[in-house]
């Protein structure tokens, strides 16, 4: 659901991606803690930031990965708390070691009732709860409840309060007043760094690992007065001309997943036509755009790509993947290339996408009879960056080297020529290891 998602609909997918490797958690194996996680990174990847960290910090996911399913009034666990001000909110600097312990304390008695994870078997022991979105578990007040005494958070007081004696509902009102205010409090008083944390990572995912000041101070500033709204920051960016300007093209480098995702994007591949299909019959394959045969190509982007550290649910610590440089070595340079040419050759099999590269270099070059013209127009398609002419002539000889040279002059070759389909899987396996080819 996710990668096709990316594919087919792109923007709020892969924000989901983004907001993924902000707010990490692990995969527990439990469907209905994992749809939750999901559900809200979409539901609230263009929403309101503050209401988003709100919602994460209570899923079951995340209650176990950062150990507050264990937090008790008698033992606050810190882990939690010290995340959502130094990776989900503000970043280091912007707080004391005694305000981990207050909001430590602010957040016990929230966890998952019956259920534990057994990390000697990595599996969840229990019953699955709780099992819908926005379902919590609270344990009410005592040693092993939520603390309800007085706390001090950036300079700010959550004053104590009473429970009605025995009455879990009146217990987990208050604690629920509580949780609002602790997050008012973190808000109001760190708004300036939460802003420009959070803004700074946004432009690091579309375009450069360093913004300029000017830059990340302005989108601050719209994500403030717009009262957290992601929206708001993201039309600020994409309609600026900063965004356009032709020196900040292809300064960024793609994640595995985008690697492939963007082939997939790029070469209009389409879910029930292109992929999701399972048998050829008298030369042509039959559509299964429900996918009857439970058969799963996603799978093979997945798997691929886990094997070259990006796992979808599974960042590689609690914070993220790291990005940038980091996607690429000796290692993951080759296995990119090989996973794109399995794509590529993949899809060469079935016939009807064979018709279907015949027809996207007709429409980028309307219907061309010029080798050297449909491969710049291929060219400028995929890699929207300036190339060399070594490189553009490079590609031109890799188009042409499987139909005979004297056919592009006596007029024998056109897009119609059989070989089209294995000329451009040719190429493309030459402009996939071109270095521009993994910047965005």
């Amino acid at each position: 659901m996710w990668l096709n998602g990316m594919i087919q609909e792109g923007l709020r997918h892969k924000l989901a991606l983004f907001w993924s490797n902000h707010f990490v958690t692990n995969n527990y194996n439990v469907p209905s803690w994992n749809f939750q996680y999901y559900y809200l990174l979409h539901k609230n990847a263009l929403g309101n930031f503050k209401q988003f960290v709100m919602d994460i910090g209570r899923t079951p996911n995340m209650l176990i990965y950062l150990d507050g399913a264990y937090s008790y009034a008698i033992s606050p666990n810190e882990n939690y708390a010290r995340e959502l001000m130094e990776l989900f909110t503000m970043g280091v600097g912007n707080y004391t070691e005694r305000d981990v312990e207050e909001v430590a304390r602010s957040m016990t008695g929230w966890t998952i009732q019956n259920a534990y994870y057994d990390a000697a078997t990595k599996s969840v022991v229990g019953e699955y709860l709780p099992k819908r979105v926005g379902e919590y578990v609270f344990r009410g007040a005592g040693n092993y409840g939520h603390d309800f005494g007085t706390k001090n958070v950036l300079g700010k007081t959550i004053p104590a309060a009473t429970p009605k004696s025995g009455d879990l509902a009146d217990a987990t009102r208050i604690a629920h007043l509580e949780y609002q205010n602790l997050h008012d409090i973190i808000f109001s008083e760190r708004k300036d760094a939460i802003a420009k944390f959070i803004c700074k990572k946004l432009y690091k995912f579309y375009m450069y690992e360093f913004p300029p000041d000017e830059i990340l101070n302005g989108l601050a500033q719209v994500f403030i007065t717009s009262n957290w709204d992601i929206m708001a920051v993201l039309k600020t960016l994409f309609k600026s001309e900063h965004f356009y300007e032709e020196e900040n093209m292809g300064l960024n480098i793609k994640s595995h997943i985008d690697t492939v995702i963007h082939y997939y994007r790029t070469a209009s591949l389409k879910n029930g036509e292109d992929y999701f299909l399972f048998q050829i019959v008298n030369n042509a394959r039959v559509r299964d755009p429900l996918n009857t045969k439970n058969l799963h190509p996603m799978d093979n982007i997945y798997f691929e790509c886990s094997n070259l550290g990006q796992t979808l649910f599974n960042p590689v610590n609690v914070a993220g993947w790291p990005g940038y440089r980091s996607w690429l070595n000796e290692f993951t340079l080759v296995n990119r290339w090989r996973i794109l040419r399995n794509q590529i050759d993949g899809q060469l099999t079935y016939p009807s996408t064979s018709t279907r590269y015949r027809d996207f270099l007709k429409e980028i070059s309307n219907n061309s009879k010029d080798p050297e013209f449909i491969v710049r127009k291929l060219l400028e398609y995929f890699i929207p960056l300036p190339l060399s002419e070594d490189i553009i002539l490079n590609a031109v000889d890799a188009f042409k080297s499987v139909v005979p040279l004297n056919y592009f002059i006596d007029g024998t070759w056109s897009l119609d020529y059989v070989d089209v389909p294995r000329q451009y899987t040719t190429v493309m396996k030459y402009i996939i290891t071109l270095p521009e080819s993994n910047l965005l």
